[in-house]
This record gives C-alpha cells, structure tokens and sequence, in this order.
C-alpha cells in the first residue's frame, strides 16, 4: 500500500481524527506542545506498528488496540528515535561501542598490528584489544581510563589542621559530627597529619561493611561532586598512572599499527582518526586489513558529516548532549540500509547551530530516498521547508487541540493561516522586550578566570547581569563545558564555603538556580503534581471527606504506590509483558481499567471527583476545581501561563521531553518564594517547543530580568539569541580545536562581526 490510513484516531486528546499519510516520503508532523503531535506520531504510528509486527509474527496475539482507533491501514515495521530517551549512564558504554568503531578497529589490530618487542606478526585475538573484555581491560582501572583521586595536600595544607577543622570546612552536619565524634573522639583534636596512618586511611577512605562504604572524606567530596560543586582541586578525575587512559591492558599497549595502539586511538577525536587511517600506506596492510580500514573510514566520514567529528571514540555516552544522541542514532539507522521501514524521529534538529542542519536534512532524506517512510515530529522552520507533506495537529493544546488544521505540501501551508504557520511565515512575530540593557557596568558581572574544563583554552569571562545572556556556538565548542561543569560548580562551592578560586563577583546575587533538561522522574509513580508538591494536599484533601472519615482512611489510601494502589498492576495501571531486556509492550490492568487505584479509594469523592478522575485532569481544568485551594493553586498558573495547562495533573513526568522538563522545573523554581536578585541558568530551553511557545517563554524570561533577575541561556534558536541583551558565542569549531570565544556583545555587534558563526543568523 502507498499510504497509511487512520480511521478514528483518539488516544490523549485526539478528536476521533482520521488521516492519510502518503508512505516513502519526508512527513513532518508539528503543532503547539500538548496539541496531540507526539500522540499521534508514538501512541498511534510507532505503537501499532510495533505490535501489529510483534502479531503477525506469533507475538501478543490477544492485545487489542484498547480503544486508541477504529482502523489503521497500510502500516509496516516501525522505528522510534525519541527525544526523551533516558541515556545510559554505565561508563564503559562510549562512542566506540555504540557505533562499533572500536570492534572494527580491534579487528584491524588483531590482523596487521606488530608488537614493539619482536616488531612481527602475532597472533592476538580482537577480544584483547577491548577495555569492554576481560582480556583486555587494564586491570589497574578496570577499563574505564581514569578515577577519581583525594587530593590529601590540596585540601588539608596546613600541617597543624584538626581532624575537627578538616571536618568543619567540609561543611558536615551537627548530627554527622556527634557520630563521628563519637567514633575518632580521642583523634579530634589531633592534627591530620599526625594522626596514626590506619587511622588517617579510615577517614580519608571509610570501611566497608557488606559493600556499604562508611561515612567518610571521599564520601563526602563524591556527594559533593555528584551535586555539580565545584570540588575538583580537591577531588579530582584521575587518569590511570598504570595505562594513561588507554583503558586497555599491558600486551596490547605493546601492540602498533603505524605507530599507535589502540588505546592511543580511543583517546583522538574522530577527525584526528580519521587523518590517521588515511595516512597508512596500503603496503602496511593485508588485503583484509585494506578492507577493514576503508569501512572504519567510511563510517567515520558518516559521523562528522553529521558535526560528530568532535567526540573521541572513548567519549561516554551518558556526556553527550540529546542532539549528539539522535545523531548517532540517525548514523547507526542509515548505516543498516534497511527500506520500506516507518520512521519516527522527535524533533532530531534539536541541539544544532543553525549551520550544522544542512547535514541532518540531508541524511534524514537520504534515510527516505532508501525508500522508508519518514515521520518526523519537528518544529524547525529549515526541516518544515524540506518537508514532501506537512501535518498541523491543533488549534491550541490540551482539549482545544487534537484536530488536524492542515495537511499538505509546503507552498499550500502559507495560505493556511493556522496558529503555527502564521509564525512560520512571519504574520506572527515574536514578542518585544520590555527592557534592553545596551550598557554593561564592569563590575555588575560575574567573571570566570581560567576556565579550562574540558578543551577550554584558558578562558577569562565576564558575565553581565540583570540581564539576558545568550551563550552560542557550534556542537562541541564548549558551552556546556563553560557554563555547566565551570560557572555552575564554582558558583556551588563559593556558596558552600563561602569563597571558590576563579570566580568573582557571587555576592552581587542571591543565588542562583540550575534549569536543565535532565529528567524529573523515571518511574510512572512521579507525575507533575508530585513534582510541584501539590499531590500530597490534594491526597489530605480527600483524607478529610466524610467518607473517607466514616471509613478510616488516611492520606496513604489516595495513593497509587501506597495503600490506595490496585492490587493486580500495584498502581501502575497496566500490564508490563517483558519480551527482551530492553523491549517491551504494556497492557491495560483488567481489574483497575488503568485508573490505578483500588475500588475503596475511588469511592470517596471531593467536588464530585474521584482521586484518579482528578489525576486525569488538565492542568487548566485543575485551576477552577482548586479555586478555594491557594497553596494548591500558585504554581499551577505558573505552568498555565508558560502554556503547560495541557499536561494531566497524573501524567508520568518519564514521558515528558526535554523542553517540557525543563518548563515544569521553572515553574516549581518560580513557585517559590526567593529572594529576588537570582541567576536563572537554562540549558535549551526551547527544544520540543513550537513558535508560539517560544514566544511565551520569551515574555517569561523577559519578566524574571524585569523584576531584577539575572538570566543566562545555553541556545541555538536564533528567535531566543536575537532577544538576549548579550551574546558569548564559543567556537571556531568542536572538539579540541574549539573552546575560544570567537565573539562576544550584543546581538547587533554580533551581526557585523566576521568571527562570529551565528551573527549572520540574527539578521
């Protein structure tokens, strides 16, 4: 069939929508957040093509589409890349293993290395060319390169220090200070370094009791670093003295091919590998060693066409960025060649300079011109250009969503004249800023001295503030490296103890508040009303109704992973069947119908509503049932106003994309009552966010540098750079040829400078 069919469609708040979307073809799938765009693209598109997969192969042959369409037509295999997958965090799983680069490259080793000792061949197997294998791993650091060390001298330099004083300016609480004056209180008053060696180790290291580590020094500073403080003269990432980072063995660190190891190679950036294998001559290599070389090269000319030529091949996954992410995925997916696949991609233009989404327009079209279908949900004006059809889920979001307001080709989409649309063809502009700072006072700034984190190159910075900071730059320049790992963790440390090297000028703010796009919970039992801390009112709410009362419940029986949950799916409202460790379908409870509580708890009302009919509500609907409910009510209009009244009170906070987390976690921020004078530091803020909602983040932004805020904003959206007040802009280009700052001012300076990679985007 040349086309899929939907007839019915109305999971979420679809309306009943029936569709036709042609089939090997580039379709763009947009609309404002909350309109319906990703139900359609995930839970109706990737969701029935993987299970009706799954049952014509003998797989889940009862599970029926519970309700979620009348008919669908024409669908085949599908493959989802989503924006909100959670990345691993095991070190051992880099750039090398995913692409599977770095098995190639052991192969190659494996054939045509020569060992430095007898400077002949030798057999080795490719497995002991690996860090991921026991035979190849460095034993000293177990394969992962590096540790993380005390630095004894650095924080105790003074011979006459306490072991009480060392305790004090790590900042450790009165309760821990009784325990441990209890455990070393014959020591306490003994200076550090002259206490026995035994017990200098017990306090630096701790004991072990069945693999629990005791409270100790290196506890304390892994805490602190895990929070994002600035503990790194102290407590340092160490590379291992025994392989230098090569994460490899000692045989293998004997074995060269035109003069590396392998080891040598995991450290270099793709580029550099890339000049490496090209500057081998064929008479190095078997006939087998010349084939292998020319696929490693291909795939890795593959990845820096897609702006990946920065990442080394032992850089770990869970570092790398959400766009890094999908770009790799694109990579692995064009790779297999595969055809006649449905194609699902959540906005893969995410994280990129204006000047790096030529490429990624250019492998999403040649993943079409395979012949798949490729569905991408995107709100980016170049994608929507190169678009074969165009899909507008609307008008608004939530339960004035969930239409289809256009469906065509591009040049028809100017007339159209939807909400969206209008943005896109300038009929609609972004809002004006109230107040525009074009002078910068010296000394109202916060000022970074040598910033080398990373492959900054030594950076001094001065930070303006009471105003909107833009912080630019292509892929792998560094911004995440200047602002997350430098500016943010010694702005901690210099909040904790009260001073920090290398920053000045923290006491002109009050504070400051980290905005990130981290998720906000990983199970189902984390929603937004949890996170914003109104569940728990709304739970003694219903504990107080006459019912309730009549039968002794308390708050724990309005919740659904406590007393209240449904006995068969323990809250969850469904059925998890498990087909791999990483693959698995859900199916609605048969007893709870997915309301996830059990039937005492949904018989107790409050205003006329069940505890699992207010779980289903909409975050406006919600703002008029609390009305009398002021501790309830305040930071629900905050995420209204940042037009977020389409998320459900019980939505799982798991399945929120980036954009959506980072705007629940503002509106907790503002919901509180600081101090003013904060720095508000965003990393993204508009990835999964249309126009319009740009917009609305824009006035936001706007009113916190009004009321005496200080913003700073990591962005590629030339709307957001084009309103900040001052723009630092990273480069010349990633990896270890970027951490410059190529360009710095206002947007207007930016424009007319010739350094400058995104100046000629703000025009």
């Amino acid at each position: 069939m040349e086309k899929i069919n939907i007839l019915g469609a109305r999971i979420h708040n679809l309306n009943n929508i029936n569709l036709t979307i042609p089939k090997r073809k580039l379709v763009i799938i947009t609309g404002i957040s909350g309109s319906g765009k990703s139900s359609l693209a995930f839970d109706i598109l990737f969701e029935e093509g993987k299970n009706q997969y799954l049952r014509s192969i003998g797989i889940l042959a009862g599970l029926d589409n519970e309700n979620r369409f009348d008919k669908i037509e024409g669908i085949g295999p599908t493959v989802a890349v989503r924006q909100n997958i959670i990345r691993q965090s095991n070190p051992r799983s880099t750039v090398g293993t995913k692409t599977g680069i770095l098995n190639q490259l052991a192969l190659i080793y494996a054939s045509d290395a020569k060992t430095i000792k007898e400077y002949k061949n030798q057999h080795h197997s490719p497995g002991s060319f690996l860090y991921t294998t026991a035979d190849g791993m460095c034993i000293s650091c177990q394969g992962r390169g590096s540790y993380y060390d005390i630095n004894l001298l650095q924080l105790i330099p003074n011979k006459t220090t306490s072991l009480f004083k060392v305790y004090q300016s790590l900042k450790v609480t009165d309760g821990f200070l009784r325990i441990l004056k209890k455990k070393y209180g014959m020591y306490f008053e003994t200076p550090f370094w002259e206490l026995p060696e035994a017990i200098q180790g017990e306090v630096v290291y701790g004991t072990y009791d069945n693999g629990k580590q005791s409270y100790c020094l290196e506890r304390i500073l892994r805490n602190a670093y895990e929070k994002g403080e600035d503990v790194e003269e102290v407590y340092a990432k160490t590379t291992c003295p025994v392989c230098q980072g090569e994460r490899i063995g000692e045989e293998a660190r004997e074995v060269f091919l035109h003069g590396k190891s392998i080891g040598e190679l995991g450290q270099m950036t793709l580029s550099g590998i890339f000049l490496f294998l090209s500057e081998i001559s064929e008479e190095e290599l078997s006939s087998f060693g010349k084939n292998m070389v020319k696929n490693v090269k291909e795939k890795i000319k593959y990845l820096i066409k897609f702006n990946l030529g920065h990442l080394t091949l032992y850089r770990e996954m869970a570092s790398l960025s959400g766009g890094e992410v999908q770009r790799i995925f694109l990579y692995l997916h064009l790779e297999s060649r595969l055809d006649s696949l449905i194609y699902v991609f959540d906005e893969p233009m995410a994280g990129l300079h204006p000047a790096e989404k030529e490429s990624m327009i250019k492998a999403v079209k040649e993943l079409r011109d395979l012949g798949n279908t490729v569905i991408v949900v995107e709100h980016d004006k170049e994608m929507i250009r190169h678009a074969d059809h165009i899909i507008e889920i609307g008008p608004k979001a939530g339960t004035k969503g969930g239409s289809v307001v256009y469906q065509g080709d591009y040049k028809e989409y100017e007339k159209a004249d939807t909400l969206l649309s209008q943005y896109l063809f300038g009929k609609r502009l972004m809002p004006k800023r109230m107040v525009r700072k074009h002078l910068f006072v010296k000394t109202n700034c916060i000022t970074l001295e040598h910033a080398n984190t990373h492959y900054l190159k030594d950076l001094t910075v001065a930070f303006p503030l009471h105003a909107m900071v833009g912080i630019a730059g292509l892929s792998g320049t560094g911004k995440s490296s200047l602002i997350e790992e430098t500016l943010l963790k010694r702005l901690a440390s210099a909040r904790k103890y009260g001073h920090a090297t290398g920053i000045a000028g923290v006491e002109q703010i009050s504070g400051f508040v980290k905005i990130s796009q981290e998720p906000i919970g990983r199970n189902a039992s984390s929603t937004p009303a949890s996170y914003i801390g109104i569940w728990d009112k709304i739970r003694e709410l219903f504990a107080k109704q006459p019912e309730a009362l009549k039968r002794n419940m308390s708050a724990g029986h309005f919740s659904f992973h406590s007393k209240g949950a449904c006995k068969d799916c323990k809250g969850s409202g469904y059925e998890r069947i498990v087909l791999t460790s990483d693959f698995f379908v859900d199916k609605l409870c048969q007893t709870c119908h997915g309301k996830r509580f059990d039937e005492e708890s949904l018989l107790v009302e409050y205003n006329k509503k069940t505890i699992g009919e207010v779980l289903e509500m909409s975050i406006t609907e919600s703002i008029s049932f609390f009305s009398d409910q002021n501790s309830i009510l305040k930071p629900l209009c905050i995420l209204e106003q940042m037009g977020m009244g389409y998320l459900k009170l019980g939505q799982p906070t798991s399945s929120l994309s980036g954009g959506e987390a980072q705007r629940v976690k503002l509106a907790k921020e503002l919901g509180r009552q600081l101090k003013g004078n904060m720095l508000y530091v965003l990393d993204e803020p508009t990835t999964g966010l249309s126009l319009y909602d740009t917009a609305l983040l824009l006035k936001l932004l706007d009113q916190l540098v009004a009321n005496g805020n200080s913003v700073i904003v990591i962005e590629h959206n030339v709307d957001v750079l084009k309103n900040c007040d001052y723009i630092i802009e990273l480069g010349p280009v990633g990896g270890d040829k970027g951490g410059e700052i190529i360009a710095q001012g206002t947007p207007n300076s930016l424009r007319g400078n010739s350094s400058s990679k995104t100046g000629r985007y703000l025009a």
